[in-house]
């Protein structure tokens, strides 16, 4: 199954409706041994046609404060360096050996979503990315969660088996996840007992699947006060 998916993207985002603004991660490579491996941090929107458009708004400039490593087969962990361009941040790494490679990115520095003016009461978001990219001939197996809320995604023939993590511990049962298709169509996956769910790609294009977890914490940051923090895991998955 020869780079049958040459990369899996999991990415955070702000809860926005169809087609708003949104962050993303473009992976680029040809899946070999010494050849570069481009990883984009992207900001825009997607139009009627499922079509992402790069935005350059001051939001890019916010994507900075993601923190990226990368981990290889052997669960050695080095920091991805990003640089600005145009319309994306940009980093490159070069694979010196077959397998996967998880691409990993944390950011705990969005100001708070402040829904006071609506008698709401303010979030703070807390965002994970992370993304599997594969070498050579390698199949995607199972892999172990490395982040505090996390996904990991095994491929079968087509079944697509989503596995939801908090604290390293499988999520709860009965968690709801979210999966938008490349049509941004949403569809609700309920955990079972084992913190597993189970969906089938009718098209080629680009799936996210979503967990958020609201964690009962308060405080104050930016001096604007919050009454929680949502941490949100996104996992792109682009099926070829």
């Amino acid at each position: 199954m020869k780079n049958k998916i040459l990369l899996t993207l999991f990415v955070l985002t702000i809860s926005l409706p169809a087609f708003a603004s949104a962050y993303w991660v473009d992976v680029k490579g040809s899946g070999k041994i010494n050849e570069p491996v481009s990883i984009e941090l992207c900001y825009g929107s997607m139009d009627e046609q499922g079509v992402r458009h790069r935005d350059t708004a001051k939001e890019l400039l916010l994507a900075g404060d993601f923190y990226f490593s990368i981990i290889d087969s052997q669960g050695k962990k080095q920091e991805l360096q990003f640089k600005m361009e145009k319309d994306h941040w940009l980093a490159v790494y070069v694979p010196q050996q077959e397998g996967q490679y998880r691409i990993i990115g944390f950011n705990d520095k969005h100001p708070v979503i402040d829904r006071s003016a609506n008698g709401g009461k303010n979030v703070l978001p807390i965002d994970y990315i992370t993304a599997v990219y594969t070498v050579g001939d390698t199949l995607i197996t199972a892999i172990k969660p490395v982040q505090k809320l996390d996904l990991t995604v095994l491929n079968q023939d087509g079944k697509i088996t989503v596995k939801a993590f908090l604290d390293d511990k499988p999520s709860k049962y009965g968690t709801k996840l979210r999966v938008f298709n490349p049509e941004n169509w949403e569809k609700e996956l309920t955990l079972d007992a084992n913190g597993e769910a189970v969906f089938y790609p009718t098209m080629k294009g680009l799936y996210i699947i979503r967990q958020d977890w609201i964690e009962p914490a308060s405080g104050t940051y930016q001096n604007i006060a919050y009454s929680s923090k949502r941490h949100r895991c996104n996992y792109f998955l682009l099926w070829k």
